[in-house]
C-alpha cells in the first residue's frame, strides 16, 4: 500500500509540475509565486464541481482566461 500511495504521490507531482509549466507557458509574465498561488487556490477549492467553474474564474488573471491562441500555435496545429 506505500509503495502505491508513493506511486500516485510522485504522479501527482508531475501533473503538477506540469501544469506549472503550462501556466508559465500561456502566460509569461506570470512570477513563479503567481503559479504556485494559483496551483494551492485549486487544491484548496471545493470539491463540489458545480462551484468549481465560478471559483476558478475569480482566480485565474484576464490574460489566463482568454482564448486566445497565437499565430505560433494555429501553425504548430495545422
Amino acid at each position: 500500500m506505500e509503495k502505491n500511495q508513493n506511486n500516485l504521490t510522485s504522479k501527482l507531482d508531475g501533473l503538477t509540475n506540469l501544469i506549472k509549466t503550462l501556466l508559465q507557458q500561456v502566460n509569461p509574465g506570470m512570477s513563479a509565486e503567481q503559479v504556485q498561488v494559483m496551483i494551492e487556490a485549486a487544491q484548496q477549492s471545493p470539491p463540489d464541481a458545480s462551484s468549481a467553474p465560478n471559483d476558478a474564474r475569480r482566480s485565474i488573471p484576464p490574460s489566463l482566461g482568454s482564448n486566445h491562441v497565437s499565430k505560433d500555435m494555429e501553425e504548430d496545429m495545422m
